[in-house]
């Protein structure tokens, strides 16, 4: 496929989805929602607007067509703490090749396990507690991404999902399929990716009742000045929700260290009229880099929901 044909399938592409997203009305009703929560600390200090910039391991979580631009075989780990004893981290592995497929495997997991049973009445009426149980999310993925020109590269994913509720579990499969471009600024780049394509596998349930994967359409834009700056936007479209946007920014004040901020522009979602309402959608964090080693820390505030709090070390082979 010549460069311009792709660009031309891109675009289309781009209007098809964004008329499918924009006809959708089926707001909240999807299944699996862990599989909105991200892994990467440092994409969370920039408020995960990662789409278009894309030159980390974790651009397997965000845009597998960025596989292409890592330098060197990389390693990652990372803990998330999440909400209502909710914790979870993730494990990385990815490989660029100087020409062919670059590619990457993944796993991320999401748990609590002293979640408190509450007991009702035949009428719903709360009556008491019995003990805890606990509820589980795991993913598995396999990525790939190919540079078919200098200026686009493109990549997918392959993910096997997974989520228990006490006694109770099912399962999904689903593919990410995205694009990289370089514009002819040589500062600015585009991604775009499609997240959770997909269809459940097993069931909670003998009454196999089928629950829609949370799909999801980014653009992002990263304009890069060399070695110190980034400025990065992601336009967000879930299939059930509203479009967002994401903000972030990220400085290298010194070759050893980062400094991050973002805005997500879904924080009127989370204000609940409190106290803490004002910091509601922000972001910041930091990136500490000695010899092969980068450790990251992100925060993300939901107002009077909470903070979530993320960190991650990678080795650079």
């Amino acid at each position: 496929m010549s460069y311009r044909r792709a660009i031309i399938l891109a675009f289309v592409t781009l209007l098809w989805v964004t008329q499918i997203c924009a006809a959708n009305e089926s707001i909240g009703t999807t299944g699996f929602n862990f599989l909105r929560v991200t892994y990467s600390a440092r994409a969370a200090g920039m408020a995960n607007s990662f789409t278009g910039q894309a030159d980390d391991i974790e651009t397997l979580f965000f845009n597998p067509a960025g596989l292409p631009q890592l330098a060197s075989t990389m390693v990652a780990t990372s803990y998330l703490n999440y909400f209502e004893g909710f914790q979870g981290g993730s494990l990385l592995f990815a490989k660029p090749a100087a020409e062919g497929l670059s590619y990457g495997f993944y796993l991320q997991y999401l748990g609590n396990q002293s979640i408190t049973r509450t007991i009702v009445d035949d009428s719903g009426e709360f009556i008491g507690t019995a003990g805890t149980f606990g509820a589980n999310d795991l993913l598995i993925g396999v990525s790939g991404g190919v540079s078919i020109h200098e200026f686009l590269n493109l990549g997918a994913s392959v993910k096997y999902i997974y989520e228990s509720l006490d006694d109770y579990s099912a399962s999904a499969a689903a593919v990410d399929l995205s694009l990289l471009h370089q514009t002819m600024n040589e500062n600015l780049k585009v991604g775009i990716t499609l997240r959770n394509i997909g269809r459940q596998v097993t069931y909670y349930t003998a009454a196999k009742y089928r629950e829609k994967l949370p799909t999801q359409f980014t653009i992002g834009f990263n304009y890069q000045l060399p070695d110190r700056f980034n400025a990065n936007l992601d336009i967000v479209k879930p299939f059930d929700h509203d479009f967002s946007g994401r903000i972030g920014f990220e400085y290298r004040v010194h070759p050893m260290f980062s400094l991050r901020a973002g805005f997500d522009s879904r924080a009127d979602d989370w204000r609940m009229g409190g106290d803490y309402d004002i910091l509601s959608g922000l972001s910041t964090g930091f990136g500490c880099y000695l010899k092969q080693y980068e450790l990251n820390y992100g925060i993300s505030s939901y107002g009077d929901l909470g903070l979530v709090n993320q960190i991650s070390l990678k080795y650079n082979f």
